[in-house]
């Protein structure tokens, strides 16, 4: 990396509501991974449009010289990449309200990464993802093959014992837990070390230290620092005791299987329809924005599309609410906001 480079990057899956976090982080960065060239492709060639476009419109904002641009195959963005980004969702958000409607019917929570939605999910899955990195592994035989597709764990392993690539998968829910403990306990992140057990969106904090002292128990009696590692209260804290183990966000739909159904039932709603709605309307605005060229009220609407999607984030399940009041507006610069609330497919 002392060298400088002209790297390209494939994203495999740019025409969904990610791409422009994707677009800010990989231009921010562009300079160290010696980037040159982001290419999106999406099977949803409308959509994918709108993203590169949004997404020029953000190194615009932001400055920098990566260069985004529609393929005009998955060949087309594969072919000569260094690194490929992985984030489809074979049957779009319509399949994940299904799947999650369904699963309701059946006696369990509406879920897409966790349960009988989880499981719909990687079997509608897994073939694309399987093809698509074997088109990486013919054309960029080199290229590391980076899955964000959900379940991130199931198609990962699919991928590793189906072709050649060689692909890595990937997941913030455990980052994202351990930003909430820095936070809460108002410490640098070079001060605080945690141990963590489990994989991707089923896993476990089971030991804290605070600047080299173990500081688990005095944290696991502390009612405050237990209320603040959620976006609603999700965990009785006392079960936490019990478990000596702080559980990431999505072991609710195990430990509290039937609060979180009782919770969708009441709603009569699920979160892949939020999401879904949600969606639609963005892309609606979008589309009409850009087409008047007004990039600069493009970015803000999308920015506010961030805002709604993660103020009302496990609302449903955890309270029984369908709230979409947002937190505080996240700053576009220099703080993105957590990447799972509105780009990977289990949000």
């Amino acid at each position: 990396m002392s060298k400088p480079t002209r790297r390209k990057i494939a994203f495999i899956g740019g025409g969904g509501v990610r791409t422009p976090l994707v677009v800010f982080g990989i231009n921010e960065a562009a300079e160290r991974l010696g980037a040159e060239e982001l290419v999106l492709y999406d099977p949803d060639q409308e959509r994918v449009g709108i993203m590169a476009e949004l997404g020029r419109a953000v190194v615009a904002q932001e400055g920098g010289s990566l260069r985004v641009r529609q393929a005009s195959s998955i060949e087309d963005a594969v072919e000569g990449a260094s690194f490929v980004l992985n984030s489809i969702r074979v049957g779009g958000t319509q399949a994940r309200s299904h799947d999650e409607r369904a699963s309701i019917e059946l006696g369990y929570p509406g879920q897409e990464t966790t349960g009988p939605g989880g499981v719909a999910m990687a079997l509608r899955t897994v073939a694309t993802a399987v093809e698509q990195a074997k088109v990486v592994e013919r054309l960029s035989p080199q290229a590391w093959l980076i899955n964000f597709t959900n379940p991130a764990g199931l198609i990962t392993q699919a991928i590793r014992h189906n072709s050649g690539a060689k692909v890595v998968g990937i997941c913030d829910t455990p980052t994202e837990m351990l930003h909430r403990i820095n936070t809460a306990l108002g410490a640098r992140p070079e001060e605080v070390q945690c141990d963590y057990v489990g994989l991707n969106h089923l896993g476990w904090i089971r030991r804290i230290r605070l600047r080299g002292e173990d500081v688990t128990d005095r944290l696991l009696a502390d009612d405050a620092f237990l209320s603040q590692l959620y976006s609603v209260p999700l965990f009785e804290h006392d079960l936490i005791r019990t478990l000596r183990l702080i559980p990431t966000e999505y072991l609710f739909f195990y430990y509290s299987r039937r609060r979180a159904l009782e919770n969708q039932r009441r709603q009569g709603s699920t979160r892949g329809t939020e999401v879904e709605q949600l969606s639609r309307k963005l892309i609606g605005s979008l589309a009409q924005l850009l087409k008047e060229g007004d990039s600069a009220a493009a970015i803000s609407t999308y920015v506010d599309y961030l805002n709604t999607r993660s103020g009302s984030y496990m609302k449903l399940e955890g309270k029984g609410t369908r709230s979409s009041t947002p937190p505080t507006p996240v700053e576009w610069t220099r703080s993105a906001p957590r990447a799972d609330t509105i780009a990977s497919p289990s949000m």
